[in-house]
């Protein structure tokens, strides 16, 4: 079991990390989990990469399609928001809210985002993705 973030979510999709087989399979054979902003945050990205030209529309709608399938349980944000305004010196409350599911569920969280790695004080394990 494990909680994953968007960022690591677009970068298993993306084929953008070195050891994206790895956590393709991984995230196959364990229980994903996530907060509801998960969605919101893989779209806003997608559509980034489009606005940007680095992404066709097209590949971008079937990955805002096939992407999320690899979660299998998602949070409700209020259960999570307490936990998170309490890492708000530390955190954005996006990130907080990832940090906070996976301190309840007892689970690492999965992420490409060093920055978010980095944080002092992070209350979970955190697995960074290879870039």
């Amino acid at each position: 079991m494990l909680v994953l973030d968007a960022s690591a979510l677009l970068a298993v999709v993306l084929g953008a990390s070195a050891d994206t087989e790895y956590w393709q399979d991984r995230l196959v054979a364990d229980v994903v989990h996530a907060p509801h902003l998960i969605d919101a945050e893989y779209g806003n990205v997608l559509r980034r990469l489009v606005h940007r030209s680095e992404l066709a529309a097209e590949p971008a709608t079937l990955l805002l399609r096939d992407g999320p399938l690899l979660v299998d349980v998602r949070h409700d944000h209020r259960q999570l928001a307490a936990t998170a305004w309490s890492l708000r010196d530390n955190l954005t409350f996006y990130d907080a809210l990832y940090v906070a599911l996976a301190l309840g569920l007892g689970v690492p969280l999965v992420t490409s985002d060093a920055r978010l790695a980095r944080a002092p004080g992070l209350p979970c394990r955190v697995e960074v993705l290879a870039r």
